[in-house]
């Protein structure tokens, strides 16, 4: 499409909405469209715009990082000193995002100072935020924590609210984000091979497998509040089952730890998910500073049935009806939290609770999307996808810093801003490797946690965790060789057997497709 210059951006320091402006703005960035009147990326040029957008802002996290790391003890920060504020922290569910985040920048970018980003994020919590090894609930992540606390414990809710549950109270832990930050550490010991993480996941699992119950409609799997040291429950639902399935997953998957138990703990898990908030919607009981609700329908949200989609997504086989279920997750979600469309975009609300539209969960709304055209779903999920990624990249700046929504004022949140909206603009561009900035070599999808990758001029070597796994690549040069190990590749229709596909993508660039069998280690070269 062709883009309309309406007019130039103009951003001052705090990156402010400009609603009196008489020129169409959104969140500070003059608006582009194309010929259909329709919303671009502000970022230039439009094919590399989702590319500048993670490079942005995963470089001003490493400035933030080198700044003194304030992600470590606090949920927000202030755009101008990059100093620690807000309210409650959010430890466990922002690390864990930014694991995510991090190992798919580092795939992206070859970049090790990500690899050592996650790793201080991990390690603070393994070191500051763990329960004791003697408590009902042992050895696992606190969630919360008192802004700008050293040590994690959960934040004290009497000081915030009264006693209305925000931020967890002191001692109490969310066992969904046991199994999301449990599979952050072991995606993370897959990523580096130290043991430590390893054993935290293995801690994490055998937790939640010991606490596992069937559920019904108003109680889950594992409740969403729970007083870690005497097992007392203090809210007892959340639609949160995908990170603990996740976790259980991979290490079944492995064959390490106790298997038996991860498997019974995780089937449960699944046969509720499918039964209940599959069938009633009740997608509610995430985000940490939302006060307790006694009706798991009072205040849903949109992260759940985007996560639960996008877990069908990874895994078809395991629901023979994941294509109606992904759709109805994407079309509820669009129609209860995506209000009505800006220049074409559906921008994303958080929760019922707060109808702001967010970047971070429109760029997962968009990601989703993606990965539903990439599987063969909707063909319109693509420009669905385009959209709402556009709309996404407005809440980034030039600079890097990134706001949660379009807001007046403005807010500034690690979790919205870096961990939980890097990672979808990652997805989307594996997705559909066109959006990939022309004229740039990145490893953009892998089946398998990416250990080590190397970029030089004209190759890329790459180490995966698994032995045989299939990656995609966008290269801004024709390969000559392809090799897993020390066998060469060969070319091939399609990946149904070790090989690689290749396709052309106009101006130089390939798409490589790579399957390997028996090799950790790939090196592709002109």
């Amino acid at each position: 499409m062709v883009a309309l210059a309406i007019s130039t951006v103009t951003l001052g320091p705090l990156y402010a909405c400009t609603s009196g402006s008489t020129q169409p703005s959104l969140n500070g960035h003059a608006i582009v469209l194309d010929s259909d009147r329709k919303l671009l990326s502000w970022a230039a040029p439009q094919e590399g715009a989702y590319g500048r957008v993670v490079t942005l802002a995963w470089g001003e996290l490493e400035r933030m990082r080198a700044a003194g790391a304030p992600y470590l003890r606090y949920s927000q920060f202030d755009p101008v000193t990059l100093r620690g504020a807000g309210g409650p922290h959010n430890p466990a569910g922002l690390f864990a995002m930014l694991t995510e985040s991090g190992l798919g920048y580092f795939a992206y970018s070859g970049d090790p100072q990500a690899l050592d980003l996650v790793r201080e994020a991990l390690d603070q919590e393994l070191d500051h935020g763990t329960t004791s090894a003697g408590w009902d609930w042992p050895s696992v992540p606190f969630a919360s924590s008192n802004p700008g606390d050293a040590e994690f414990r959960g934040a004290d809710d009497g000081r915030i609210c009264g006693g209305c549950g925000a931020g967890d109270g002191t001692g109490v832990i969310e066992p969904d984000k046991v199994g999301e930050l449990g599979s952050a550490y072991l995606k993370f010991y897959e990523a580096t091979g130290e043991r430590r993480y390893l054993d935290a996941a293995l801690a994490a699992a055998d937790t939640l497998a010991s606490h596992a119950r069937p559920g019904t409609k108003t109680s889950s799997p594992w409740p969403f509040r729970v007083q870690a040291e005497n097992g007392r429950v203090r809210d007892d639902y959340s639609a949160d089952v995908v990170g603990p399935l996740e976790l259980l997953d991979e290490l079944v998957r492995l064959g390490v730890g106790k298997v038996m138990n991860y498997r019974r703990a995780r089937q449960l898990a699944w046969s509720w998910l499918l039964s209940y908030p599959l069938v009633d919607q009740a997608w509610s009981g995430y985000f940490e500073d939302v006060p307790s609700y006694s009706d798991p329908t009072r205040n849903r949200n949109q992260y759940l049935p985007l996560q639960a989609a996008r877990y069908l997504l990874r895994h078809p086989e395991l629901d023979p009806d994941w294509r109606r279920h992904v759709a109805d997750l994407l079309g509820w979600t669009r129609q209860v939290f995506g209000g009505g469309r800006q220049w074409g975009a559906t921008a994303i609300s958080e929760q019922t609770a707060d109808r702001e539209k967010m970047g971070s969960h429109t760029a997962r709304y968009a990601a989703v999307n993606a990965l539903w055209y990439q599987a063969g779903g909707n063909p319109t999920a693509r420009s669905e996808a385009f959209r709402s990624f556009n709309w996404a990249t407005y809440t980034c700046a030039p600079s890097g810093i990134v706001s949660v929504g379009v807001g007046t004022p403005p807010e500034f949140w690690f979790s919205d801003g870096y961990g939980d909206y890097i990672d979808h603009f990652l997805a989307g561009m594996g997705a559909v490797p066109e959006w990939a900035p022309a004229g740039e070599t990145h490893l953009l999808q892998s089946s398998s946690v990416i250990s080590e990758v190397v970029y030089g001029t004209n190759q890329v070597h790459y180490r995966t965790f698994d032995r045989g796994s299939t990656e995609e690549l966008r290269l801004a040069f024709r390969p000559a060789a392809v090799s897993a190990g020390e066998r060469a590749l060969q070319p091939r229709g399609d990946l149904h057997a070790p090989g690689y596909t290749l396709d052309p993508l106009g101006g130089g660039d390939w798409l490589l497709r790579v399957r390997h069998d028996g090799s950790q280690s790939v090196a592709v070269g002109a």
